[in-house]
């Protein structure tokens, strides 16, 4: 579980680099149209950016507890009970986000068996920036999985580095 959460943070780390490529995208797009240019097809590379963006950051916010919940239902049951529902619960998302990946993967799949371009001034093959979109919703349903087994086995399930770097994990 070490690995992953590494893993984790590493993609929580290029989304980061992803909204830095954004803004800066952006920045050179305004100063490019004031001086009468501009940078072909920089809405594609600003969508792919926030895509990839939002799918790396997912594994990282739910293993240091920033997804939103609804947790008003939790607290209103008994402790056994409440525990029972967060495994199920938990269990459910692996499921879906196992199928979610399952199909992304094969959208990715399909744009690179079909050499699919983006239709914008630049033609990329959609596979390389879908890549992110896939990769980011795998790692999401493996820290689903990870989460499902570590309220199985009663350890933690958010992350809290100070204590991890105190234990070694």
């Amino acid at each position: 579980m070490v690995l992953t959460r590494h893993l984790f943070t590493f993609c929580g780390a290029l989304a980061a680099l992803s909204l830095v490529g954004i803004a800066v995208l952006i920045l050179a797009q305004i100063v490019l149209r004031m001086m009468g240019s501009q940078i072909p097809s920089a809405d594609d590379f600003a969508a792919w950016g926030l895509s990839a963006s939002i799918f790396l950051a997912l594994p990282t916010a739910l293993t240091h507890g920033d997804h939103i919940r609804v947790t008003s239902l939790r607290q209103l049951l008994p402790a056994g009970i409440g525990h029972a529902a967060d495994i199920l619960a938990a269990g459910f998302a692996t499921l879906m986000m196992a199928w979610v990946a399952w199909a992304i993967f094969g959208y990715v799949h399909e744009s690179w068996a079909y050499d699919d371009v983006s239709q914008g001034i630049v033609a990329v093959p959609l596979w390389i920036p879908q890549s992110a979109m896939a990769f980011g919703a795998i790692l999401f349903a493996v820290a689903f999985a990870e989460r499902t087994l570590r309220l199985i086995l009663g350890l933690p399930v958010e992350r809290d580095d100070v204590a991890e770097q105190a234990r070694g994990e």
